[in-house]
């Protein structure tokens, strides 16, 4: 795959050989590195997220790269006690890895309804390894289906991190504001299944119904990460980042 920012050559990357399993290191910015790095690898094989994690630091004039097909990101295990934890591991090993700074995520859909039945960890994997999305729809609306009204409630947690070759820099959470799940579903949106039954009140229709303008006014979880994350280098590098500068989604 090509460099996204575009005009680059060929991302081309060679793994050091490090242990990827090395317990994390916390650095200290003030003390090692004055500045945040300015050449960062979007960590994810999922096409939606990377179009996410493009968004999340798009305008800050740092180079966003992806790996190409011989250079495969780890694959580190999803088992952490929270989405912080996950997207901390993914960033840290894809970093070391790798060899330069990753920007990686970990997210989930909440159903408070639920339970014990559910935890938003698992969201990807509830109905087993192997499901593809429209199986997983299709499980997620049996589960629901004896759920009415308000009880059908349901918001969305989503973490980043941010490493340097195996040195955590950063990480953030955030939750979207409450939506109601749909009983059913016209199409899949790809990466991010659960969007295709996520019903936004304040709009009156599905996620993928959305048009571009109530796409820009929602103040999803997405949104909130992209103002701390683009915080973060604006507090490290210089006031003249435009935090809020707005690009198409």
């Amino acid at each position: 795959m090509s460099n996204l920012a575009g005009g680059g050559p060929q991302l081309a990357l060679t793994s050091p050989g490090h242990d990827s399993m090395l317990a994390p290191l916390h650095l200290n910015l003030g003390q090692i590195m004055p500045a945040p790095p300015r050449r960062i690898l979007l960590a994810s094989t999922n096409n939606a997220k990377l179009g996410k994690l493009w968004w999340l630091l798009d305008g800050l004039g740092l180079e966003l790269l992806v790996p190409d097909e011989s250079n495969s990101l780890p694959q580190p295990r999803e088992d952490g006690p929270s989405h912080i934890a996950n997207a901390e591991r993914k960033a840290i090993e894809a970093s070391r890895a790798l060899g330069l700074a990753a920007i990686a995520s970990d997210g989930g859909l909440v159903i408070p309804v639920l339970g014990d039945r559910w935890h938003s960890l698992y969201t990807g994997r509830f109905a087993g390894s192997g499901a593809t999305d429209q199986e997983r729809l299709d499980a997620l609306l049996e589960l629901m289906q004896h759920y009415e009204g308000q009880r059908r409630s349901a918001h969305w947690t989503e973490a980043v991190a941010l490493a340097d070759r195996g040195y955590l820099l950063g990480s953030w959470e955030a939750e979207s504001p409450p939506g109601l799940l749909d009983r059913r579903y016209d199409k899949i949106v790809p990466g991010f299944w659960g969007f295709s039954v996520w019903r936004l009140p304040q709009f009156g229709k599905r996620y993928p119904d959305l048009t571009p303008e109530e796409l820009d006014q929602l103040d999803d979880h997405w949104s909130r990460l992209r103002e701390q994350v683009r915080g973060y280098f604006v507090e490290h590098q210089g006031p003249h980042i435009e935090r809020t500068q707005k690009t198409p989604r």
